[in-house]
């Protein structure tokens, strides 16, 4: 109930700001953290009203064993800020390839005065190169790999990103550190998690928070995958038939 109330509360602290002040400053939102705005966006929108959901967050700020973290998918960088915030967690990689979204993430570092951060404008794929993602208009969390895109033909856009594999990501993470894993790349989830268990870091992996959206990913496929790497906690989160998000433990 008090999450309710307080997301109906930043719902109107957003429309106020959308159509009265229309301020370019930085708003303090849901979540406690600085967010710049940008009121076209969905995903800015979602951010401020705290649509997102609270189990991620809660989760980051009650880490307490030393440990990176890994934002693949970053966006604006909402989880990126969040695990920042907590001192246990001593570095954080923010994975974001769309060069229109990197901007307001590193701008959303800098307010939050986030230190010990590196984005990396890729995304996480099989190859090391080029791929085209498919962009939405007004809504960037719906970015996606996907060569298939179920959004209005009309509202679709496409740019050229570049990619890392499970080499190029060996050199940048290092292998001797206990990491935590978001991932949330609208489909290309199953991809991603295949180059990440190829790397030495990932022996050190402790958990991953994952985004599903059965649609596009076959769960089982991803738990066959961890369970063979030593995953044995897998909980769901989330009551739509199809799109939720999985904690996955070791």
């Amino acid at each position: 109930m008090q999450y309710y109330f307080k997301k109906k509360f930043f719902k109107a602290i957003f429309l106020f700001h959308k159509f009265f002040t229309k301020t370019s400053r930085p708003l303090k939102g849901f979540y406690g953290i600085f967010l710049t705005p940008t009121y076209s966006d969905k995903t800015f929108e979602y951010y401020f009203k705290g649509t997102y959901g609270t189990r991620l967050s809660d989760w980051l700020a009650n880490v307490e064993e030393e440990l990176i973290f890994l934002d693949i998918g970053a966006n604006q960088g909402l989880y990126s800020v969040l695990a920042g915030k907590n001192p246990a967690i001593k570095k954080v990689f923010s994975f974001e390839p769309n060069d229109a979204i990197v901007p307001l993430l590193l701008n959303n570092l800098k307010v939050n005065k986030i230190q010990s951060h590196e984005v990396i404008p890729a995304a996480i794929s099989d190859q090391t190169g080029s791929l085209s993602l498919n962009t939405v208009e007004g809504h960037s969390g719906k970015s996606s790999l996907r060569t298939e895109n179920n959004a209005d033909e009309a509202s679709v856009s496409s740019k050229t990103i570049q990619t890392i594999n499970h080499v190029a990501l060996n050199k940048r993470i290092p292998a001797q550190a206990l990491n935590g894993i978001k991932i949330d790349v609208e489909g290309h989830e199953e991809v991603v998690l295949q180059e990440l268990v190829k790397c030495d870091f990932f022996k050190q992996t402790q958990w991953i928070f994952c985004e599903i959206d059965e649609q596009w990913v076959n769960p089982e496929n991803i738990y066959r995958l961890l369970k063979k790497e030593g995953f044995t906690r897998f909980e769901r989160i989330g009551s739509h038939a199809t799109h939720y998000d999985v904690l996955m433990c070791r």
